[in-house]
């Protein structure tokens, strides 16, 4: 069940008004659940086991950590649903390296091959219940003692798929409140769920026509067409990711729930540390908190637990070599940007240059490093490489007009509309502008709604 489907529409309707007409909140918090349930298993309803199982152990497991605050249990806890989330992503790449590494040493081994079914969202809920049995181990929550305020926690629509990940801290709290209607939090919400609705359908599916020709038939291109390919990717997987961002931060507030912001502008960040600080923010807290401090931070071996956390987030994105080489090298990235400054003594002449200089360049890494992101194969990445930067240079004799206009615009225009999309400005202005933008993004999705891909980030 695709957001940008009737479908999707007419259950969020049917759910809301459920709700907000139920007299109790343990009535919502269960008008939720359901709803949420369907929702997953619309999409394959065998994942229905897997997620049920996954919140009955866990709800279990998390009363049995706080009662006896015991890293046994924690322990077992986690390991079980790594173990899980291993299983159904890892298992057939793990098994291709070990008949690999077996063919190396002159061994044929043969390995029937299962069908390959990957639970819709598995990565971002198992980390958010990994963070969650975590806290509860540390003492800075308690455990969830009713069932469907748990069940709402792990399975909310709004973000259950692809994020943003959320904390127990934030979110169980505002499921135990009951709230009176809001008309502004609906107002704000469907402003945020047709301005992620637009930046999936309009650009996001709209640039994916030009990346995945261009990918596929990288060797016809020539220098310009390569570049505009990379970029058009840039873009669309900022669009896809920021536009379901989006829309489950704007389904939230309809509920009266706030969601944290998971996109800041991370293309204006001017060096990588900050681009991880405004690209996918839950997901970078979270490989902070759970994973870069545990391994020592900066206290021990800053550069080695940098790299460690960042291969591992990569391999977190997908069962591939690729994914790992592309987290290993921001890695690698960020631990050289904290041992060079760059040019540091114009830095401090001329300040509003040189980060706008450094943006630049943090942009064009990041675009080359999104490469091994996108391609189909290690090999495929060489010849987009091969493309970009080796010669022999040229220009095509003919450029996608629509291509080059829809990068061009959205740079003009994507600046400003981030800036409506972190926090509730949009409520400050008057009443016609309101209207103008909403009708404005609403026109642009109906334009576009032929388009119905999935998100990129539900393969995750």
């Amino acid at each position: 069940m695709l957001f940008n489907s009737v479908t999707f529409i007419l259950l969020h309707i049917i759910v809301l008004v459920a709700y907000w007409s139920a007299p109790r909140q343990g009535l919502r918090r269960l008008c939720l659940s359901v709803g949420s349930l369907f929702f997953y298993g619309w999409y394959y309803w065998p994942g229905l086991f897997i997620l049920a199982a996954s919140i009955l152990f866990n709800y279990v497991v998390a009363q049995q950590i706080e009662k006896r605050h015991s890293r046994q249990w924690l322990t077992l806890a986690v390991a079980a649903n790594l173990l899980g989330l291993s299983y159904f992503k890892y298992s057939h790449f793990l098994t291709e390296v070990v008949v690999d590494l077996m063919h190396v040493f002159g061994s044929e081994l043969a390995v029937p091959v299962r069908p390959h079914w990957l639970p819709l969202g598995i990565s971002f809920f198992t980390f958010q219940i990994i963070a969650y049995l975590v806290d509860v181990y540390r003492g800075k929550v308690k455990s969830e003692k009713d069932f469907f305020t748990f069940v709402c926690f792990v399975s909310f629509y709004g973000q259950l798929v692809a994020g943003p990940i959320v904390r127990s801290h934030e979110f169980i709290p505002q499921l135990k409140v009951k709230r009176a209607f809001s008309w502004q939090n609906l107002q704000l919400g469907f402003f945020y769920l047709i301005a992620g609705l637009m930046l999936k359908t309009t650009v996001a599916d709209t640039l994916a026509q030009f990346v995945d020709y261009g990918f596929t038939h990288i060797a016809e291109y020539k220098t310009l067409m390569a570049w505009l390919t990379v970029y058009a990717f840039s873009f669309q997987i900022l669009c896809d990711f920021w536009g379901y961002s989006t829309i489950a931060v704007g389904l939230a507030h309809m509920y009266g729930i706030r969601l944290p912001i998971n996109f800041n502008s991370p293309y204006t960040a001017s060096s990588l540390k900050d681009f991880w600080r405004q690209w996918h923010i839950t997901l970078s807290s979270w490989l902070r908190d759970y994973l870069y401090i545990p391994l020592g931070g900066n206290r021990n071996a800053p550069n080695r637990n940098l790299f460690i956390t960042m291969a591992l987030g990569g391999l977190w994105h997908g069962a591939h070599w690729k994914f790992l080489i592309w987290g290993s090298l921001h890695g690698l990235w960020l631990g050289l940007e904290r041992r060079v400054a760059l040019l540091p003594g114009l830095s401090r002449k001329v300040p509003r240059l040189m980060n706008g200089i450094k943006a630049v360049l943090v942009f064009h890494g990041v675009t080359l490093l999104w490469v091994f992101f996108r391609a189909e194969s290690f090999r495929n990445a060489m010849d987009v490489f091969k493309a970009l930067l080796l010669p022999p240079y040229g220009i095509d004799s003919k450029s996608p007009d629509t291509l080059v206009s829809l990068l061009v615009l959205f740079l003009i225009f994507g600046k400003w509309l981030s800036r409506y999309l972190i926090d509730d400005r949009f409520l400050k202005l008057s009443l016609k502008k309101q209207l103008a933008f909403s009708l404005a993004l609403i026109l642009l999705v109906l334009a576009y709604s032929q388009a119905r891909l999935d998100f990129i980030y539900f393969v995750f």
